[in-house]
């Protein structure tokens, strides 16, 4: 059971939150806000309700409530800290940070940024980090949708956070063959506030995806029924309506924000994959490097399972109708069907992007979205890529994922439809 210290901090913060939705009026132009999850509110009515029944309109403006009093506003955000300066939800996100990012695009007489990312990411991942952005309809790959908590480049294993290293990585680097451009000329702190506010767009996007997810089991009532304590006549609340005032915070705030989303994105590095030494015969120059590659072209069509998806020349040829989980997430609802457009029109009407296959890599154009630096390919064949029919190569050892990032990085200078152990290597397309 939370504390009634805690219990109370929840209920000022609800409380704010409601202030701040009543607030109109006040500027010239509307302020920008985050968008409700609206493709996620009709994913949980079809899976949960019946053809044409739907949830109530008031739970839009609850959410909303709870949304606001906990993460702020586009212009002024804020994070929870339930434990004030103790709270080690500081490790994760820095308010300075959020700042820095946030608002929109300006330089103050000091010359200090802020507003960076409406100015650098929001027009592909839009204002609330949903990958809807002014511009990503025509993009492709689409942008992406934080809200998941999902990340396709990094070093930890599935089904856990970045870290900010990777996270930083990716705006350094850009990622080829792809809209997602390089921002390395950016001064390091701002490149750490982007992070920062990526977090924080993700963190916030899937609490509200797991509120969502708890309306089909409240036949109607409140998530957080504030009348238990808040009472029409100003009389005191009983022991009861306290207990279960607290018990609702617990399960929506306490174990729903703090203990699956928050506490997930402490120290994320702990989870890093350890990246074995290769091999010598990994080395280009070492007289078994062509029998190793031999070996990693015999595991990319045996144990690993390569060809499926990449093709038998690795030309990203092989299962062409698989979609990535950005998509899954709402076509697998009742009666989608992604040939037919009228299937999933509820969907469209409310933002969803048009479901597009993830199409395999082209192994021989040479160019990696994660890095093309081996160590990247090797975290790419352990880990899978998040989100992706990607999966990880758990049934491989080091070794052997070695020689698969041999035979990968040698592909685009080889002919895979004959043995390579039997041939030279044409010195003239290495040097191209």
């Amino acid at each position: 059971m939370i504390g009634n210290s805690v219990s109370r901090l929840f209920y000022q913060l609800i409380c704010i939150g409601t202030a701040l939705l009543g607030m109109t009026g006040c500027e010239r132009s509307e302020p920008p806000v985050f968008r409700f999850n609206s493709v996620e509110w009709v994913k949980q009515e079809k899976t949960h309700l019946a053809e044409g029944e739907h949830f109530p309109e008031d739970y839009k403006a609850e959410i909303g409530t709870i949304m606001t009093a906990l993460f702020g506003t586009p212009d002024d955000p804020t994070f929870p800290f339930f434990l004030g300066d103790e709270d080690p939800a500081h490790d994760v996100i820095s308010i300075e940070s959020l700042r820095m990012a946030a608002g929109p695009t300006r330089v103050d007489k000091r010359e200090s940024a802020t507003g960076l990312y409406r100015e650098h990411c929001a027009h592909c991942h839009g204002i609330t980090g949903n990958g809807a952005g002014d511009t990503a309809a025509s993009l492709e790959p689409y942008p992406r949708d934080f809200r998941l908590g999902k990340f396709k480049f990094k070093s930890t294993p599935l089904r856990s956070p970045p870290t900010d290293h990777d996270l930083t990585e990716i705006l350094v680097n850009g990622i080829p063959g792809s809209a997602m451009p390089s921002f390395r000329t950016l001064p390091e702190d701002q490149i750490q506030s982007l992070v920062e506010y990526v977090k924080y767009l993700t963190m916030r996007g899937q609490f509200e995806r797991f509120l969502l997810g708890e309306l089909a089991a409240l036949d109607g009532e409140p998530l957080i029924d504030l009348s238990l304590v808040d009472k029409p006549d100003g009389g005191e609340p009983s022991e009861d309506d306290v207990e279960e005032f607290e018990d609702q915070m617990y399960a929506v705030i306490g174990e729903g924000l703090q203990e699956r989303i928050i506490a997930r994105w402490l120290k994320p590095e702990r989870k890093v994959t350890k990246i074995e030494a290769a091999p010598p015969e990994f080395d280009i120059q070492h007289q078994a490097h062509r029998q190793f590659v031999q070996k990693g072209r015999e595991l990319y069509f045996a144990k690993g399972n390569c060809m499926q998806c990449h093709g038998d020349t690795g030309i990203g040829d092989g299962q062409l109708n698989n979609f990535d989980d950005w998509t899954n997430d709402w076509i697998k609802s009742a009666d989608v069907d992604t040939a037919d457009p009228t299937s999933y029109a509820d969907f469209s009407a409310v933002g969803a992007l048009p479901p597009r296959p993830v199409k395999p890599r082209n192994l021989t154009h040479r160019y990696y979205r994660g890095g093309d630096h081996p160590d990247d390919l090797y975290l790419r064949l352990r880990n899978g890529i998040e989100g992706t029919p990607m999966p990880a190569s758990t049934a491989m050892t080091s070794d052997e994922i070695w020689a698969v990032v041999a035979y990968v990085r040698a592909m685009p200078y080889l002919d895979s439809t004959r043995d390579e152990s039997e041939k030279p290597v044409n010195e003239k397309q290495v040097m191209r």
